[in-house]
């Protein structure tokens, strides 16, 4: 069977979630080679151990702490976890046989379970987001032109093949990994908060012809730490953010990724339009009910900013997302 190492990121502040995730590690079925927490630096060591695990210090930030060179493992696969979700014991286990059975090279865990939410809150996703249910006998996660995800309604196997999956849980094959650089990722942690860091990263495994796929049985728990992401959702720059990463992210996996055809890019542009009219509308609505006014320019500002950066020297001086 394939070998794996843990990594995990961290800023230490997790507490009893991430003792929880260290104890479920020590009781999988089939151990890991190592076991690698990297946490920001200026953040001190958790005053717990549990004897496996070895820290390294690294540069402070969410796509920074899990775009590394991880030259500190040499197994065949690398399981990468935040720190606050809670394994089952042979998770890592089937995580692995499903690697192996389909021919993957990277199985996500399916730790937010959207087919699972309630009506409330998929009629929530759908108005603020555009992220709508499928029907799908092959796929977990789409993505689409507009930039917005679609999910699996009423997954009936364990496992689906998949354009996107959540970030908690991956396990990926250390060669095809070290094939996406992923590095040129990094842009979005200057951003302030990396909002739609899981599309870019898994996504381009898909658009560079490598097989993703959902486990939704790993029972790999998520004990939802958000610590980065509570901040961000309190923070008042939130609706600018989060046009401003949209914006990009869009520009850079649908619209011109470096493999589309005029065709495709003009069915992309009318799609993210439509999209980004609705969502103003969203924007005012939400503005005058919460009585916070300053949603709407933040808005604009976030796609007026958003087409500035795209228009940049840094931008264009960035790899095409398609390498092939």
């Amino acid at each position: 069977m394939l070998t794996y190492s843990v990594a995990i990121r961290t800023l230490g502040t997790s507490g009893w979630k991430f003792r929880e995730e260290l104890l479920s590690i020590t009781r999988q079925t089939i151990q890991p080679e190592k076991v690698i927490v990297y946490i920001a630096k200026g953040y001190p060591r958790p005053d717990f151990t549990v004897g496996r695990e070895e820290y390294v210090w690294v540069k402070k930030g969410m796509m920074a702490q899990r775009i590394l060179p991880y030259d500190e493992i040499t197994s065949d696969c690398i399981l990468m976890l935040d720190d606050d979700v809670r394994l089952a014991p042979d998770s890592a286990e089937r995580m692995l046989k499903a690697m192996e059975e389909h021919g993957a090279d990277c199985v996500g865990a399916d730790t937010f379970k959207n087919h699972e939410m309630s009506v409330k809150a998929k009629i929530y996703a759908a108005v603020t987001n555009l992220v709508f249910p499928h029907y799908s006998h092959t796929w977990a996660f789409k993505i689409h032109r507009n930039g917005s995800f679609s999910y699996n309604n009423s997954p009936v196997h364990s496992f689906y093949w998949s354009q996107s999956c959540a970030g908690p849980a991956s396990l990926w094959r250390k060669s095809v990994y070290h094939q996406l650089h992923l590095k040129d990722e990094l842009w979005l942690d200057e951003l302030g908060f990396p909002y739609g860091e899981d599309v870019l990263s898994f996504y381009k495994l898909y658009r560079n012809g490598f097989r993703l796929g959902i486990l939704y049985d790993s029972d790999v728990e998520n004990l939802d730490g958000g610590s980065s992401s509570s901040a961000f959702r309190k923070s008042p720059q939130r609706m600018y953010i989060r046009t401003k990463a949209s914006f990009i992210i869009w520009c850079r996996t649908c619209f011109h990724p470096g493999n589309t055809t005029a065709i495709e890019q003009w069915s992309a542009v009318i799609g993210f339009a439509l999209k980004t009219l609705w969502l103003l509308f969203v924007a005012c609505g939400a503005a005058v009910v919460m009585r916070k006014y300053s949603m709407i320019p933040l808005y604009l500002k976030g796609w007026k900013d958003g087409w500035s950066f795209v228009h940049s020297t840094v931008y264009k001086n960035i790899r095409n997302y398609v390498l092939k």
